[in-house]
Order: structure tokens, then C-alpha cells, then sequence
């Protein structure tokens, strides 16, 4: 075999792979090829069609988030007939959040369809990323109603328990300075940058009650710090609130 041929059938080898574990993701047929090809290609692999324009999935994560924000609003408002317009949008806030579809997306394991020289150096919001952009590569490929019922039937079913939504807390930071707000308590975070040893930790946060210290945690960025300090406070206050 030329060494022509070896290159030729590896690379259709690795496409056949590439499809074979998509189909047992989506439980679909794949029509266009190409366009989920492009799902899996980030930015930084530079790639370009004949007309200059860039080929990768950010696009398609677009489509892909207004997608998830029409099925799950009708799901929500078919499932919740006596819950009010604010209720709804909190509930439709908690699905389609920035942790709940990473956190999907990563037990879908969908980074793997990334190449593997690109993947090591990118974030966790890389997960949920790729989830949106499958979602509208299988509506362009698909249309609504396959697409449809993807959402429904591998996302919400798989992962979502619409039974636990008024339980579920979107985020603790927000929930303790509204409490405080509510009962005049005097609730602070401040977020310093961690000097300490380990690299996985870049931020620490220390909540305040009243100017007295509850708890404090670190993390890697500002955001997720705040978030797990909020928590922990959330839990040594042992507050009884109305979510």
C-alpha cells in the first residue's frame, strides 16, 4: 500500500469513527456531514472555506442557543400551566445556564470530537460551547422538528428533572445578597488574586455578614470563587429562603 493510500484510508477511517459515535449520541441519521464536522472546529485551527469565511462552530452555537431557549420555553410552559411569566423565565435560566449545559455537554463527552492538539489548551465553557453548536448543526441538517426532539428526548430527558427546578439554586451568589437585601443583612464578597502554590487556584473570595467573616474559598477565576464561597455560606448560615 502507497503511503498515499495509508493517509487516505486512516483519515476516512478516523471520519468513519467520527460519525459512528455522533449517530450514538443523536440517534440520528446524518445527512450533511459537513456541517457537523464544522460543530467540532474551533476557531483556532484557522480554517477558511473558497470564500474567506471562517470555519468553525460559533456560528452554529448561536443557532444552537435559540434553538434550546424555543423548545425549552414551550416544554416549560406546557409543563408549569399555572406558573407566571417570571416564574418561567428563572426556570428556563436554570436549564439552559452556563454550568447546566457544560455540565451536560461534558457527560456527552463531546469534547473528544475535538482535535486533540486544540482541546488541552481550552475552557470549561468549551462543553456547553460544542453542545449549542450540535444542536444547530442538527437543526440545519435535520430541521425543527428532528432537532426538536434531540432537545426533548437526549437533553431534557437524560438530564433535566423538571420536578426539582423550583429547588434548584442558579446561582448562590445572587440568592445571598438577595437575602440580604430582603433581610437587612449587610452581605459582602471580596475577591482577591491567590498567590499561593497551586495553579488551579487563582482567586480567593471570603463572604462577610455584617463585616464578619463566614467563610472563604478558592478557585480558578473570579467567577467560579464567588460562586463556591456563596455556597459554603450558603450552607454555614443554614438559610431557610424561598427560592
Amino acid at each position: 500500500m502507497s503511503f498515499l493510500n495509508k493517509i487516505l484510508r486512516s483519515s476516512n477511517t478516523r471520519e468513519r469513527m467520527f460519525f459512528s459515535r455522533l449517530k450514538k449520541i443523536t440517534s440520528l441519521k446524518i445527512v450533511n456531514f459537513e456541517i457537523y464536522q464544522k460543530a467540532f472546529t474551533h476557531r483556532s485551527s484557522n480554517l477558511k472555506d473558497d470564500n474567506g469565511n471562517s470555519i468553525n462552530f460559533e456560528r452554529l452555537e448561536f443557532l444552537g442557543d435559540s434553538m434550546l431557549s424555543v423548545v425549552i420555553s414551550a416544554l416549560l410552559f406546557q409543563s408549569f400551566p399555572e406558573a407566571k411569566e417570571g416564574t418561567l423565565t428563572k426556570y428556563r435560566a436554570k436549564i439552559v445556564s452556563r454550568e447546566n449545559l457544560n455540565n451536560i455537554g461534558e457527560k456527552l463527552g463531546l469534547i473528544e470530537f475535538i482535535d486533540g492538539d486544540i482541546k488541552a489548551n481550552l475552557g470549561n465553557n468549551i462543553h456547553g460551547n460544542l453542545l449549542e453548536a450540535l444542536v444547530g448543526a442538527i437543526f440545519i441538517d435535520r430541521g425543527y422538528v428532528k432537532c426538536k426532539e434531540f432537545i426533548l428526548e437526549k437533553i431534557v430527558t437524560d438530564y433535566v428533572d423538571l420536578d426539582q427546578l423550583k429547588h434548584t439554586i442558579l446561582s448562590y451568589k445572587g440568592l445571598l445578597l438577595e437575602w440580604g437585601q430582603k433581610n437587612k443583612k449587610i452581605v459582602q464578597f471580596k475577591t482577591d488574586r491567590d498567590k499561593g502554590l497551586d495553579p488551579k487556584f487563582n482567586y480567593t473570595t471570603s463572604v462577610y455578614l455584617n463585616n464578619r467573616l463566614i467563610v472563604k474559598a478558592r478557585e480558578i477565576s473570579k467567577k467560579k470563587s464567588e460562586e463556591k464561597s456563596a455556597r459554603r455560606a450558603y450552607h454555614a448560615m443554614n438559610i431557610k429562603y424561598k427560592i
